[in-house]
């Protein structure tokens, strides 16, 4: 563990030319910047472990704070005050994972570790206001152990050289910040077309997608109905539905679940990533005026079958089985 002497900690165990030499500062201090600080999420997150010579000692070297929210993964990490994003990148699966770094007043700077890969809706010399959505939450980088349980927000703040300078305390400039106000919801019609020529269905959130496919390829997709409601961006408490192409299949995956998209993308060169089709909530997720959009498998058309239709559900479990498994409830979306 690392030693607080003298107003710096240094990392023991380290050579005199590798050692890492942080500035503390006392709360006072913290209270006394220039800036307006607000909360990195909509809603209360739990935060996991403390920041070297703070309360709360985890390891050496870990200068910042990890914030848990719920969902673990793609919930939305907001701007903890206003800035210029002056860098984001991809670590890859070690140190930082995907990370976003936003400059404030002051020379004090925010880093937004272990986002969810994709995700980043940012760019370098772009102007953020405090509760800016920058990405969304993942387990990148060196998160031990990688499992959704343990994604979380590693936030650290800085000022100076990025491990030689002052190491702020994340507890002590936004814990107690207000919430910021979460934007209107921005609904989405999901849009459903079948094919007689691929035996399956399509689905969309997006209305130049659905008019192209209306004008142009009329001969291979018919359009039936407006799905279900979806979000078109992160709103509280939902998570991005990814979705997938495959050209075996001549067919279309959506899934919620993170981990099953990492397992597709790493291990299966049947679907080829889209990227994220719309937001919606968890299956598992207690909302208001929600309703269970179910999934089925069919062995015999080689695709997948997504209906919000509870009497269209319980008709295929009932009388269709044969053709259409049914895999459980895969997500929850707005009744209106």
């Amino acid at each position: 563990m690392g030693s607080l002497a003298g107003g710096a900690l240094l990392i023991a165990g380290a050579t005199p030319a590798q050692a890492l030499t942080y500035t503390v500062k006392t709360e006072a201090e913290h209270a006394a910047l220039p800036v307006q600080w607000g909360y990195p999420f909509w809603t209360r997150a739990t935060i996991g472990s403390g920041v070297d010579g703070y309360p709360g000692q985890t390891y050496s070297g870990h200068i910042g704070a990890d914030f848990y929210a719920t969902p673990r993964v793609g919930t939305a990490v907001l701007a903890v005050a206003d800035g210029t994003v002056t860098a984001t990148g991809d670590d890859g699966n070690g140190g930082r994972g995907v990370f976003v770094i936003v400059e404030h007043a002051a020379g004090v700077r925010s880093e937004y570790l272990h986002l969810d890969r994709g995700s980043i809706t940012v760019s370098p010399r772009q102007r953020v206001s405090r509760g800016t959505p920058l990405a969304l939450t993942g387990n990148t980088g060196d998160v031990r152990p990688r499992t959704v349980g343990n994604a979380h927000l590693h936030l650290a703040i800085f000022s100076g050289p990025h491990r030689t300078g002052t190491v702020w305390n994340p507890r002590w400039l936004v814990e107690r910040a207000p919430l910021p106000t979460p934007p209107p919801q921005q609904k989405t019609a999901v849009f459903r077309f079948w094919s007689n020529t691929y035996r399956g269905h399509f689905f969309t959130a997006d209305v130049a997608e659905r008019d192209h496919i209306m004008r142009n390829l009329s001969h291979i997709w018919s359009f039936e109905r407006d799905a279900f409601v979806a979000f078109a961006a992160a709103t509280v408490g939902t998570v991005p539905v990814h979705r997938f192409y495959s050209s075996r299949f001549n067919g279309h995956f959506y899934t919620p679940d993170s981990a099953e998209r990492d397992t597709l993308i790493s291990s299966d060169r049947n679907w080829a990533y889209e990227g994220i089709a719309f937001h919606a909530y968890p299956a598992s997720a207690a909302v208001a005026n929600t309703r269970s959009v179910a999934r089925f498998w069919s062995s015999s058309f080689g695709h997948h079958f997504y209906t919000a239709d509870t009497p269209e559900r319980d008709s295929l479990i009932r009388n269709e089985p044969h053709v259409w498994a049914y895999e459980g409830e895969t997500f929850r979306v707005p009744t209106g």
